[in-house]
Formats: structure tokens, C-alpha cells, sequence
């Protein structure tokens, strides 16, 4: 293994206490709250770029996906930035591989100048190359694009990278680009979604991910 290619949301960072609050912020916003399950139904769209997410959402509910994206895009973000959090051990494994000369990347449905200022609020600026966005793509994942993008830009074939997420969207991508796949348990997905996806390996927490990689490292 030559590359590793994260997703960021649900698998370097603990994004779920800031989407819940934008959530929140948008269905209260609409009148949508006392909608049954809706919040589940979001959440298990967690891993697409938001626009498709919504649509998925909200389009079988007579509700316009575009007016829930205009109130969600209302939230005051950056002053709830603070919720986002490395999940713990995070920051030190990345470190860690950056430190061993790893070629790292971020393969997200997150927007670019949101996860540019995260990363480096993490202290994570110049350990990952390249970020990829929607804002880089034709098709955003679980399209292989983005991956395509990553490997391109070190020279390396699927076989020398590995992909890790925890949702199914960046396992399908890893399939469709034949990168391996690994998943996170401690992200948006539970154990039995990810392991349906077949990845390589499954890591229910970060020591146990540091274990699987350095493995691949040394292999």
C-alpha cells in the first residue's frame, strides 16, 4: 500500500453533533420536525454530496428538496464549527502515517472550502494530497472519480491505495475503482451495512484501523 484515501465525515472527524444541529435548524425552520423518521432517513444519506442526499430525503414527501437545502445552507455554520471534532486517536494516527512518509488523501462529499478550513483547524494542513470535493468532480461519489483523481495524481494503480469510510457510498466508489476497502464503525454506518459492502476490513474503532493500516504498510 502506497496511498490511503480517506473520507472525512463519519471517518476523520465526528461530524455528527454539527449535521444533526444544521438538521435541526432546517426541518424546525420548515415546520418538518414532527415528521416520523425523517431524521434517520437524513442521516442514512450522510456520504452524498447534500444536494442528492435531500432530493432522496425529501422528494417522496412532497416537500421541494431545494427549499430544505436553502434553509439547511442557513445555519450558522462556522459558529457551530466547534461541534466538529477529530474522532480520538485521530489526529494522531494521521500524524503518524504522514510522519512514516504515507501518501494521504481526502476523497469527500464535502465542500471545499468548508473541509479546507477543517483540516487545517485539525492541524492537518499539508498531510493530505489531494482534497477531493464535489467542486473537483463530474460525478460525485459513489461515482469512482473521485479516487480516480487521487491515484492519478501520485502515479499509483487501484491495487497500491486503499479507500477508507464509513459509509457505504465510499465503499461502492472503492469497488468501482478497484481500490480496497476499508470501513469505519465509528462513523454513520453500523457494522452490518459496512460488512454487506464486503470490504477488505472492518475497524470497529481508531486503534483498530491503526492495526489493519499498519499491516497494509508492512505487507
Amino acid at each position: 500500500m502506497r496511498l490511503i484515501v480517506w473520507d472525512f465525515d463519519g471517518t476523520l472527524a465526528d461530524s455528527r453533533p454539527l449535521i444533526e444541529a444544521g438538521m435541526e435548524h432546517a426541518l424546525r425552520g420548515l415546520g418538518l420536525q414532527d415528521i416520523p423518521g425523517i431524521r434517520e432517513s437524513w442521516l442514512s444519506q450522510v456520504g452524498l454530496p447534500v444536494e442528492e442526499g435531500l432530493e432522496r430525503t425529501f422528494a417522496d414527501l412532497g416537500v421541494d428538496p431545494a427549499e430544505v437545502l436553502r434553509v439547511y445552507r442557513s445555519f450558522d455554520w462556522l459558529a457551530h464549527e466547534y461541534l466538529l471534532k477529530p474522532f480520538p486517536g485521530m489526529s494522531e494516527l494521521v500524524h503518524e502515517f504522514h510522519g512514516l512518509g504515507m501518501k494521504m488523501a481526502i476523497a469527500s462529499s464535502k465542500r471545499t472550502i468548508p473541509l479546507t478550513r477543517q483540516v487545517a483547524t485539525f492541524g492537518w494542513s499539508g498531510c493530505f494530497d489531494p482534497i477531493v470535493t464535489p467542486d473537483d468532480v463530474r460525478i460525485a461519489k459513489p461515482h469512482p472519480e473521485s479516487l480516480e483523481i487521487c491515484l492519478k495524481a501520485h502515479g499509483l494503480e487501484p491495487a497500491e491505495a486503499v479507500m477508507v469510510g464509513d459509509t457505504p457510498f465510499d465503499l461502492e466508489m472503492a469497488r468501482r475503482a478497484d481500490v480496497s476497502g476499508v470501513a469505519v464503525g465509528h462513523g454513520f454506518y453500523g457494522r452490518e451495512a459496512l460488512l454487506a459492502c464486503e470490504p477488505l476490513a472492518y475497524a470497529g474503532d481508531v486503534p483498530e484501523l491503526r492495526n489493519i493500516l499498519l499491516s497494509m504498510v508492512k505487507s
